[in-house]
């Protein structure tokens, strides 16, 4: 950096020599023969010392270099000056207004030493300037001991960080900023590294004036005299409670669940990786419990999204409260959920803690003002019977709870090796339904319907049935679930209705005489978008006038956004499709919002038919929907009827349709035809 010299005599021969004298010292010189143009220089260039002639007109060299004190304080100011006002000079030095002076005439080398020592001097201070500023600014707390940890100065963040003034600290030793948190041993290995590096840096927590703990990012660097000796520390150090904050929360989110706050994924096989460790070791045994929710996706579709989501929250809180301190509970994704038992005496420590959670289900759940009643299917897998590694774990206990969900739910299985097959037989199933529809699988079976005042086969329900190709005939109990899963029921739910609209068309143009076939939607069907689309396309293909098909809608998938629903149900009877509630009696139905659906008839479940010559609140309950359905102007008809004496019972409650067993079981199309021509024999219904 350029040194700049201001030289101001009113005599220019001295100006000159002096020039001459300090150019070969690679000075910027600038020049003046007054205070007045020296000042005037000052205001416009960056000048580092001055010196100045004492003995000038208008201007003497301490009124000029007193003027430069008060408007440029940094720059070192040097008179030359003869004997005879050395007292002007002397008074001058005294006040600060002169750092140094020469006497005329003056020695050259001394000139060029005291000039070199007052850039020095002005570089110095103007460096030590920069550093107060940065001790005083920065947003780094500063701290400085002497060599026994007395703290010597501190700068404004230590005071912003650590509410203890500058007069509160100097003097006193750092310990009084100890939190207590750190041990003899963290202090010793510092003040180690200090002694064997000279500088140590780390993160330590401390205690602020005002008593509270935060943590801080610390760095230590010793200072050394010139013989080697430390003679003080240097301590610079940030408040990291914000950053320490956001690396919680950035931890939380990868390993936490968002919706129910549980485990997730990644922190339960973490978890459970090293409990398999430990158990190992300790040689005791572990467990891992798979559990999923029964009809889950039902509810979802049904009630909607939100709904689905509080009532995940709400089975979190159930099971966190259904296990033991020492247990985890982590939610997988969706409505899967596992738990880990990372230390148990015997099996039946799981079997306690599987009972509790089934028991916890057993109260109904309000959602969004609905008391649904949810239940777990729930598998378990032990270490090390079941398994030595948290793979084959995993994978038993979600076989054992497929096991579990496969026998209707509700309850749980311990993992048997047999349950293997099962699970790769399901699998096949899963991988072969999606082309069953493709290779003419399907076949549609259909139970009639029978009129009790005429005895006549008034409509007929459709069911799907499965022709698998090696295993036979397939339940609808085990293969629409699947459909359900996969989202395959949209594809084989179109198929149903256009071929039973084909169907019925194709019986009436023989000469068949029948009202009616009803075709059940699912949850999935009832709120896809192009579901009016979808009915109209089936009725065009077949032709089948819009008052011979009849949909029917469980009362859970209608009681969801009961307001567009109504909508969609009113749209479908204006195209004069009949409209059926299915399954009456067992869902959450509002008798409010009954008499606001658009449909035309009510199908008792057969649940309440079974028993209904044995408990008498069943007959209550039947008897009560027929007046209440006729009371709305409502059609009713009853499910599951098997034994003369429940078709006798319904009669006289005036019901006015029965389907079940007492008169035909499903039948495929060929068997449906012949049953038509033959019709229901009197004596069945008289």
């Amino acid at each position: 950096m350029e040194r700049t010299l201001l030289l101001v005599d009113d005599e220019p021969h001295i100006l000159s020599s002096l020039t001459r004298l300090l150019r070969e010292e690679g000075y910027q010189i600038l020049t003046a023969t007054s205070g007045q143009q020296g000042l005037a220089l000052l205001d416009r260039e960056q000048i580092d010392v001055v010196v100045s002639d004492q003995r000038m007109p208008q201007m003497t060299g301490v009124e000029f270099l007193s003027s430069v004190k008060e408007r440029f304080p940094h720059t070192v100011r040097i008179v030359l000056s003869g004997y005879a006002d050395f007292g002007a000079v002397t008074d001058a030095i005294n006040r600060g207004a002169i750092y140094k002076f020469f006497t005329k005439p003056w020695d050259d080398e001394l000139l060029r030493t005291n000039l070199q020592e007052a850039f020095q001097r002005f570089e110095l201070v103007r460096k030590n300037e920069q550093l107060l500023q940065v001790f005083d600014s920065t947003i780094e707390g500063i701290m400085i001991t002497d060599a026994g940890g007395v703290i010597q100065s501190v700068n404004p963040a230590f005071t912003t960080i650590t509410g203890y003034s500058a007069e509160e600290a100097i003097g006193n030793n750092p310990r009084l900023l100890q939190s207590g948190r750190q041990d003899r041993d963290f202090y010793q290995q510092m003040w180690h590294a200090l002694a064997d590096k000279g500088e140590w840096h780390g993160e330590i927590w401390n205690r602020r004036k005002s008593g509270e703990i935060y943590p801080e990012w610390l760095s230590i660097t010793a200072i050394y005299s010139d013989t080697g000796h430390t003679t003080q520390y240097v301590s610079l150090f940030i408040d990291i409670t914000e950053q320490k904050a956001n690396e919680a929360k950035i931890e939380h989110q990868a390993y936490y669940d968002t919706l129910t706050d549980l485990p997730n994924r990644l922190l339960f096989n973490e978890r459970l990786a090293l409990a398999l460790v430990k158990a190992q070791r300790m040689q005791w045994m572990a467990a891992v419990m798979f559990l999923d929710l029964d009809r889950f996706k039902t509810i979802n579709d049904s009630l909607g999204h939100h709904a689905g989501d509080q009532l995940l929250v709400a089975v979190a809180k159930r099971l966190r409260a259904a296990i033991r301190d020492e247990d985890l509970v982590a939610r997988m994704g969706g409505d899967e959920f596992t738990l880990l038992l990372p230390k148990i005496n015997s099996k039946k420590d799981a079997d306690k803690v599987a009972d509790k959670i089934l028991q916890g289900f057993s109260a109904p759940m309000s959602i969004d003002g609905h008391a649904l009643h949810v239940t777990p299917s729930i598998g378990i897998a032990f270490y090390p019977d079941d398994g030595e590694s948290a793979e084959a774990l995993m994978k038993n206990a979600d076989t054992a709870m497929y096991c579990t969900k496969g026998e209707g739910g509700n309850h749980y299985h311990l993992y048997q090796s047999t349950m293997n097959g099962e699970a790769v037989q399901r699998l096949a199933v899963e991988n072969d339904l999606h082309s069953a529809l493709e290779r003419h699988e399907l076949e549609l079976h259909y139970q009639p319907q029978v009129d009790l005042a005429s005895g006549e086969i008034v409509s007929m329900e459709t069911l799907v049935r499965w022709h698998h190709p090696e295993l036979g005939l397939i339940s609808p109990t085990h293969f629409i679930p699947l459909a359900e899963e996969t989202g395959l029921i949209l594809s084989i739910g179109e198929w149903v209705l256009t071929s039973a609209c084909v169907q019925l068309k194709a019986w009436l143009d023989a000469g068949l005489m029948v009202e009616r076939v009803a075709v059940n939607l699912s949850a999935r069907q009832f709120h896809r978008h192009d579901l009016i689309a979808m009915v109209e396309a089936a009725l065009s293909h077949s032709k089948l006038a819009p008052e011979s098909l009849e949909l029917e809608i469980t009362e859970g998938i209608v009681m969801n956004d009961v307001t567009a629903n109504i909508e969609m149900l009113a749209r479908l009877k204006a195209m004069g499709i009949k409209l059926a509630i299915d399954d009456f009696g067992t869902g959450y139905s509002s008798l409010s919002y009954l008499k606001r659906f658009p449909v035309d008839t009510l199908k008792i479940d057969r649940a309440f038919i079974r028993d209904i010559n044995s408990e008498s609140e069943d007959e209550a309950i039947v008897s009560a929907i027929i007046a209440m359905a006729h009371n709305l102007k409502l059609r009713v008809v009853a499910e599951g009827v098997e034994e003369r004496a429940q078709l006798a019972y319904l009669k006289r409650q005036g019901c006015d349709e029965v389907q079940g067993y007492y008169f035909s079981r499903p039948l495929p199309a060929d068997e449906m035809a012949k049953l038509l021509q033959q019709g229901i024999q009197a004596e069945k219904t008289g």
